[in-house]
């Protein structure tokens, strides 16, 4: 009695796949046309959250820089210290106080605390900060939570006496 080796067909018969030059065209067409699809739509949700402005007029705000900079030596020549503060309300409101605590003779000023958004203008927003004394002001403002830059400006008439700016975080 001889021993072999017994050789067993397989049930279900397999058929070898060869990669085409077309399939490699498919391929590649549906691989890109996915990744441009996907671009397509981050750029539409990036254009709907944020404006992209970021200065009305560049050019104009580039051309007044110097006067910019003789604003700033003229109110550090004044010496004023303003301290703000904030005090969370309900409803998602917050109280704005603002104190000249040096002993200057302080004009009659317009107050005008300004919340901009860091990443999208469109949700900026302003109050007008009513007297409530001689170097006292304060105001209520609809802000909601998260990170803002609180830019705090007094006028006197056009010209701008004081300005801070300041990055400030509202919390509920």
């Amino acid at each position: 009695m001889s021993m072999g080796l017994l050789h067993v067909e397989p049930a279900v018969e397999t058929k070898e796949r060869k990669l085409t030059g077309g399939m490699v065209l498919l391929i590649l067409i549906i691989f890109f046309a996915t990744v441009i699809s996907v671009n397509m739509l981050l750029l539409g949700f990036a254009m709907k959250t944020f404006s992209g402005l970021e200065e009305k007029n560049a050019y104009m705000a580039g051309m007044s820089h110097d006067r910019a900079l003789a604003a700033v030596r003229a109110q550090d020549q004044r010496g004023w210290k303003v301290e703000a503060q904030l005090r969370r309300l309900e409803g998602g409101r917050t109280s704005v106080r603002l104190e000249r605590q040096d002993a200057g003779l302080a004009p009659a000023l317009d107050v005008v605390a300004r919340f901009e958004h860091p990443a999208d203008s469109r949700q900026d927003r302003s109050v007008i900060l009513s007297s409530q004394g001689a170097q006292l002001w304060s105001a209520i403002a609809d802000v909601p939570a998260g990170f803002w830059d609180l830019v705090i400006e007094m006028r006197d008439g056009s010209e701008i006496l004081f300005r801070s700016r300041e990055r400030i975080s509202v919390k509920d």
